[in-house]
């Protein structure tokens, strides 16, 4: 009889599979995005300004809102503008003035501030002695 314990099968189990089955999917992927990018962006040509507007471009915008509220208000925009320009002219004209004024006081105290100065400098005597020399007392 036989052994029961002892197994008589002399298969060799299949060989494992090595890697790289992954690798060539990630390097797939990326061929398959890098496709799809370039056709979102580089797809179609070039639009010349000239098939778009052509020679002459007119646009008008016409707004009955607009012109109403121009005819409702009371007093003319034209009026309006002139007002507010006059307003501005006349605080340009104030601002001047009192710079100027502002100028001449300040002038008025430089010119006081060098006739001091040089009264300070005219007290003092100049001895003339012979030659170049000078003696200051």
């Amino acid at each position: 009889m036989s052994d029961p314990n002892i197994n008589h099968n002399n298969t060799n189990p299949p060989p494992k599979k090595k890697g790289g089955s992954s690798i060539a999917l990630i390097v797939g992927g990326l061929v398959v995005a890098v496709i799809v990018l370039y056709w979102l962006f580089a797809g179609g040509t070039d639009v010349e300004n000239t098939d778009v507007i052509g020679d002459e471009t007119n646009i008008s915008v016409e707004s009955e809102a607009a012109e109403e509220s121009l005819l409702e208000t009371e007093e003319p925009v034209v009026e309006s503008v002139e007002e507010t320009g006059t307003a501005i002219e006349t605080e340009i004209d104030e601002t001047a003035t009192e710079i100027g004024t502002e100028i001449d006081e300040t002038a008025t105290e430089i010119g006081t501030e060098i006739d001091e100065t040089e009264a300070e400098t005219d007290d003092t005597e100049v001895i003339e002695v012979e030659g170049d020399a000078e003696v200051v007392q």
